[in-house]
């Protein structure tokens, strides 16, 4: 059995599994270089978001299976494109008849996308110009001389 190893990065991994490439794939026991053996088993915990890239998968087709999310996944149908969640799970477990070439799956992590900043345009408000009317008034004063002659 392999022991216990831990990814902080992207797995992690408990019982017969590895962690390759980078720390971004688990793979079955022996992969690539022999077959899985009988009665292996890990649990395999995302510690990353991403999508499983199946780079590999064959396993002795009805019975020796690796569950993703409830999915059991045996034969040459891996779980490729399935999207887990930080704390998702993988189990694995093969029975103790025949073997296969195994497994290796790749982690592509979710990428968050950097928050957008929107800054709104100033707003320029037109107010009219005060209006000034001029009243100018005229006053005439009418002086009328009168002369009276008696």
């Amino acid at each position: 059995a392999i022991a216990e190893s831990t990814c902080q990065a992207f797995w992690e991994v408990h019982g017969d599994c590895s962690i390759a490439g980078g720390d971004r794939c688990v793979t079955s026991a022996g992969y690539p270089l022999s077959n899985y053996g009988n009665g292996q088993s890990c649990r395999i915990t995302a510690l990353s978001a991403g999508t499983i890239d199946v780079q590999s998968f064959e396993t002795e087709s009805g019975f020796d299976t690796l569950t993703v999310l409830g999915v059991r996944y045996n034969g040459t149908a891996g779980p490729q494109g399935v999207a887990l969640a930080v704390g998702d799970q993988i189990s694995w477990a093969s029975d103790r008849t025949f073997t296969a070439e195994g497994w290796k799956l790749c982690l592509e992590a979710t990428t968050t996308p950097e928050p957008t900043t929107t800054t709104p345009a100033p707003t320029t408000t037109t107010t009219p110009a005060p209006t000034t009317t001029t009243v100018t008034t005229t006053s005439v004063t009418t002086t009328t001389a009168a002369t009276m002659r008696f």
